[in-house]
């Protein structure tokens, strides 16, 4: 006998993850396809949401809309799963020279509810931030690994999650229904990551995978107030710095109330190099942008890859196929995803539901007219 669903989703990463969640409340028959055996750029993420971001500190696109959406959604889902993965902590942004914290001073009006401006140095010595820098409030990160695995359970209990590797071939379109194997579908939906770069239904869609790295440090404690801070920021100057409790603190409930020496830094950027092998060169690239922000000795206790599913236009891809209309894809987050996904996914389904209407920037309608 088939099995019967509302939505066919392919890849529990953040993306399929947070979308399943978003149909399955408003009551759709789901059924989730994944293959954890896969790398997922989302396990290893480092879950950074900034508002505020770039050489030139300006609003990330959508930041509004974003973060007051994502600052709701993620408390909601910890209290709902009695569970915590998201942590709403500023983002420390060090100006990287004079001129840069001249520009900033100059425009008083880009001083908002959203940034403490502090005039001096915030960490101490140890820290490069000679030039002072900006304390971005409305900051935080999501732990993905926790969050996907309770997305996870949250699935199988509800009989919406199947883990199995998913073959094009064994999927029939014929008369505008989707069956796969022996699941029958009213629609399927592509959130595969960077694997959807070669997804024959979405080939012409500007996907532009890229490869980075992160390492997970243990600081040295010589300096016990300075770790005590950099427990409660996002230390982003080059690159970021992001606390990382062991899971067993959190299963303690001890996440903030002591505090850890470990922490994960990152990243790089590679489009050329797509393996899933770690690098001398990006472990390189970053210790010395590491180093080049903070003097304290540290010892390396892993390096990590992720494939990011980025796109060439540096806006998600979500949509429907041209003429396949029971076809979808929600993608293309790239570095973003924990600050996106949420938004966009409540947008996505109100499309799918209720003929609501997708942002320009992100409808993939275009990318077949050429």
């Amino acid at each position: 006998m088939n099995e019967k669903v509302d939505y066919l989703i392919i890849g529990q990463g953040l993306a399929g993850s947070i979308l399943a969640h978003t149909l399955l409340e408003k009551e759709k028959k789901v059924l989730v396809l994944d293959q954890p055996s896969l790398q997922h750029c989302s396990k290893v993420a480092a879950g950074i949401c900034n508002p505020i971001t770039g050489r030139n500190l300006v609003r990330t696109w959508k930041s509004k809309e974003l973060f007051s959406f994502l600052n709701h959604f993620y408390p909601k889902l910890e209290q709902k799963f009695n569970q915590k993965f998201f942590f709403n902590i500023p983002v420390y942004r060090p100006f990287q020279n004079l001129e840069q914290q001249q520009d900033w001073s100059a425009h008083e009006d880009k001083v908002n509810e959203e940034v403490i401006y502090p005039k001096h140095r915030f960490l101490g010595q140890s820290v490069n931030d000679d030039f002072g820098g900006l304390l971005i409030k409305n900051g935080g990160y999501l732990r993905t690994d926790i969050f996907l695995e309770t997305i996870k359970n949250y699935l199988i209990d509800k009989n919406a999650y199947q883990e199995e590797l998913f073959d094009f071939d064994k999927l029939n379109t014929e008369n505008n229904k989707i069956s796969y194997k022996d699941i029958e579908a009213r629609h399927i939906i592509f959130c595969r990551g960077a694997a959807d770069k070669v997804n024959p239904f979405f080939e012409k869609l500007p996907l532009a995978p890229a490869k980075g790295e992160i390492l997970h440090i243990e600081l040295e404690n010589s300096n016990q107030e300075l770790v005590e801070k950099l427990n409660q920021i996002i230390l982003n100057k080059g690159c970021w710095l992001v606390p990382f409790q062991n899971k067993e603190n959190y299963l303690k409930d001890k996440v903030g109330k002591t505090s850890t020496t470990l922490f994960r830094t990152g990243s790089n950027y590679d489009h050329k190099d797509l393996t899933l092998k770690p690098t001398e060169k990006a472990k390189q690239q970053i210790e010395t942008k590491l180093k080049s922000v903070l003097s304290l000795d540290y010892q390396i206790k892993k390096q990590e890859v992720g494939i990011r599913p980025a796109t060439r236009t540096r806006k998600p891809l979500i949509g429907t196929h041209n003429t396949l209309k029971q076809i979808h894809i929600f993608n293309g987050f790239g570095a973003k995803g924990s600050s996106m996904i949420p938004y966009f996914a409540h947008q996505f389904v109100e499309y799918l539901l209720n003929h609501g209407e997708l942002e320009r920037e992100v409808r993939i309608d275009k990318w077949f007219l050429k």
